[in-house]
């Protein structure tokens, strides 16, 4: 299955260069081409005005701000774009927490391209 444009271009923010790099090539492996990067929330805030991704991976834990203030800005001023948030914390409240701000998927750390892969299929049937 192809995925349609609608959701990129594609923001990863995570404050971790490897897991960036290494989530950029899953994407670009399953077809998208349109793929942004950010280490932290400061940085991703132009590139939400600016570029209104269509899908963020955004990391819980970051050095400037927690995740959740982040989902919740995401939510807030930008309700077209469906944040997935991405954590090596993957309880069972951590992931309830993210759903009930509002996140659209949850990937736990490790993660792999099966698991991403699933969790776009899964954003792009609902939208």
């Amino acid at each position: 299955m192809e995925f349609v444009k609608p959701l990129e271009p594609i923001l990863i923010v995570d404050d971790v260069k490897e897991i960036r790099e290494y989530l950029i090539d899953i994407l670009t492996n399953l077809g998208f081409e349109e793929i942004l990067e950010s280490n932290d929330f400061d940085s991703a805030k132009p590139l939400l005005a600016s570029k209104k991704p269509g899908v963020v991976f955004l990391d819980i834990e970051l050095p400037d701000t927690d995740g959740t203030q982040i989902l919740e800005f995401v939510n807030d001023n930008h309700p077209n774009t469906h944040v997935i948030m991405c954590s090596g914390h993957n309880s069972l409240e951590n992931v309830q927490n993210t759903w009930e701000l509002g996140a659209k998927g949850f990937i736990a750390k490790p993660f792999n391209a099966k698991k991403v892969d699933t969790v776009l299929k899964r954003l792009e049937l609902n939208t």
